[in-house]
């Protein structure tokens, strides 16, 4: 498969859902996706060797080094898209950050100790693999799937390319030691993370509601 060509598409795509958002006054949207998503995710991307290199010498490469990354990558972009006016996982910010850094620390952790050791991926495929679960987890985890679907249509492109950006940095952690390189890892690469972060999701929940948060 020619990957270069199908990152055109989901740009191009992703073009066309910015210019329908900003047309509709979505105006925080389209800030943060633009400088989020091809801004800093871009530029993660033309320095990513660096970035590894420094990392490694870190010692970086290690489940404690995906944590830290996981804090340091949740706590920037949750921020930022709170500071914009965007919504964020939970109106309380302190409670957002915790939510998502331990839903990430899932997603992150399933593509170190799983997913790594089973398939082989080539950076960009492991980009956008890792892009469509954040379709899952803004539109479907939410249930907004069931509210717009035709919206979310419009828009997944933005969720693909803003969590191919927070996965940039993870993504040097990890070292793909398996043999399997059939499509059927793509599957598993988008929906496996997701389905591991549900009862982990559900275990917030009950914490939070006895806390009265």
């Amino acid at each position: 498969m020619n990957w270069k060509s199908v990152w055109n598409i989901v740009i191009l795509w992703f073009g066309v859902a910015v210019l329908v958002l900003a047309a509709a006054g979505e105006w925080s949207v389209v800030l943060f996706a633009t400088t989020y998503g091809l801004g800093f995710g871009g530029i993660c991307y033309v320095l990513r060797k660096r970035v590894r290199t420094l990392l490694i010498d870190l010692h970086f490469q290690n489940y404690a080094g995906v944590l830290i990354i996981t804090v340091l990558v949740t706590v920037g972009e949750e921020i930022y898209c709170y500071v914009l006016g965007n919504r964020i996982a939970h109106p309380v910010l302190w409670v957002d950050l915790v939510m998502v850094t331990t839903l990430w620390s899932v997603w992150f952790g399933t593509w170190y100790f799983l997913l790594s050791k089973w398939y082989r991926f080539r950076e960009e495929e492991a980009l956008l693999t890792a892009g469509c679960t954040g379709i899952l987890y803004e539109f479907v985890g939410t249930g907004t799937v069931l509210e717009n679907p035709g919206g979310i249509l419009l828009v997944a492109p933005l969720a693909v390319v803003v969590y191919a950006a927070i996965f940039v940095l993870p993504l040097q952690l990890l070292d793909f030691s398996g043999k399997e390189a059939g499509h059927s890892k793509y599957a598993v690469g988008v929906f496996l993370p997701f389905f591991l972060t549900i009862p982990v999701a559900v275990g917030l929940y009950v914490i939070f509601s006895i806390l009265g948060i």
